[in-house]
């Protein structure tokens, strides 16, 4: 058995080119990559293809990128695959969980086969580690979780994931502190929470009994957070608190945070600031509508931004195509990143992996895991303006796409 693979031909990113000033491009080099046991355990300048008795891989010249991240999903509730119908009214979000139950148990797709639609669509566009929020509370009990999981073991060698059990009718409101301490218990890494201030109606309650949950099973957390106003930055400030009393740096996330935008002046700059300091992170769907919060502003005073697809044809949006790529693409749009160098930054934002171009140095290093993108384009900063499609997808050494 052939011990080691190569992929030849593959060109990284390792300087920007310049000229007069501005910064026209990216210089690459070309290499080889030796894959073994999952990892790389060689880069060597490219050379000729020679036969040597390995499994050789042309890398026809594409430029090779990090890995891409889901981080914010619902592989329990989209309905791709199903034949298309409109979202139905809801003057509320309760009257949206309510009635989205029995939407989805009367689909005419398995939860099994939908999640299964959308981790392919995700593969294709060169995700390969998946956060998703899994709903868990009385109404359905552990069986949506008990559906994702079952579909994930059937993707074992093809990617990573993290599930978060999600209160999604509330903690305190839906009673769903049991569940999802059962959840907890099965394994599951990572707790959640929906608007603690609005739809629990008791901030400081809903937070310790999340707390509370962390702790004993020692996960991080994280928490939908759409409130505006005094709901939103009195949530937000409130997790900044138990975030020190509980000594949980670096294992926080507000995801959505709308309410920071409505801190203002000396305040905005301090809480800014704190969420850096404790490493509370912010994770965003990129949403048009106007409630995006600053997030440029957020990564400028060291918050660690990640982005998530979210809503991919559910009942809450008929929108969503499964491509983060797509939403970082939006992102840039939106806040104006037009340089060279500010493309090839955000790709961070769904990688996880900052490029950090310098002379004559690359991300890419041995003994990490081979898992990583080929793409045809000149540059990272090419890819996120142009969403150049994923020629392969790499992970641990496993060709998990290719067109």
């Amino acid at each position: 058995m052939r011990d080691s693979t190569w992929l030849r031909n593959v060109r990284v990113e390792n300087d920007y080119l310049e000229k007069e000033g501005f910064t026209y491009g990216s210089k690459s080099e070309t290499v080889d990559i030796e894959i073994k046991n999952g990892k790389i355990s060689d880069i060597i300048a490219h050379q000729n293809f020679r036969p040597d008795g390995n499994n050789e891989i042309d890398g026809k010249n594409y430029l090779i990128l990090p890995t891409l991240r889901e981080m914010h999903c619902h592989l329990d509730k989209s309905k791709l695959g199903v034949p298309w119908k409109p979202i139905t009214p809801a003057n509320n979000i309760v009257e949206r969980f309510t009635s989205e139950i029995d939407e989805l148990d009367n689909l005419t797709l398995s939860l099994k086969d939908r999640a299964k639609n959308l981790i392919e669509t995700e593969i294709s566009n060169g995700v390969t580690f998946f956060r998703s929020h899994i709903d868990v509370h009385p109404k359905v009990g552990q069986r949506y979780l008990e559906g994702v999981i079952e579909t994930l073991e059937e993707y074992q060698g093809q990617l990573d994931y993290e599930l978060v059990a999600f209160p999604q009718h509330g903690m305190l409101r839906s009673n769903a502190y049991d569940d999802v301490k059962k959840a907890l218990e099965s394994g599951v890494q990572i707790i959640g929470g929906v608007d603690p201030s609005s739809l629990d109606g008791d901030l400081e309650r809903s937070l310790s009994q999340t707390f509370e949950l962390a702790i004993q099973f020692n996960v991080p957390i994280d928490i939908h957070v759409h409130d505006r106003g005094e709901h939103g930055t009195e949530t937000v400030k409130k997790l900044i608190e138990y975030t020190k009393q509980s000594n949980w740096q670096g294992k926080v996330a507000i995801s959505h945070a709308f309410g920071l935008n409505d801190f203002v002046g000396e305040e905005r700059e301090m809480v800014f600031s704190e969420l850096a300091e404790l490493g509370i992170s912010v994770i965003s769907s990129v949403p048009i509508n106007g409630r995006i919060p600053p997030l440029e502003e957020l990564r400028t005073a060291g918050v660690n931004v990640n982005l998530g697809c979210d809503n991919v044809y559910d009942s809450w949006s008929p929108f969503g195509t499964g491509n983060i790529l797509e939403k970082l693409n939006r992102y840039a749009e939106i806040h104006r990143l037009m340089t060279q160098e500010a493309l090839t930054d955000s790709l961070a934002l769904i990688t996880g992996k900052p490029l950090n171009l310098e002379k004559g140095k690359t991300w890419l290093k041995k003994d990490m895991d081979a898992s990583f993108l080929l793409v045809d384009s000149s540059s990272a900063a090419e890819f996120v303006a142009r969403q150049s499609p994923v020629k392969f997808s790499f992970y641990k050494g496993t060709v998990v796409h290719s067109l």
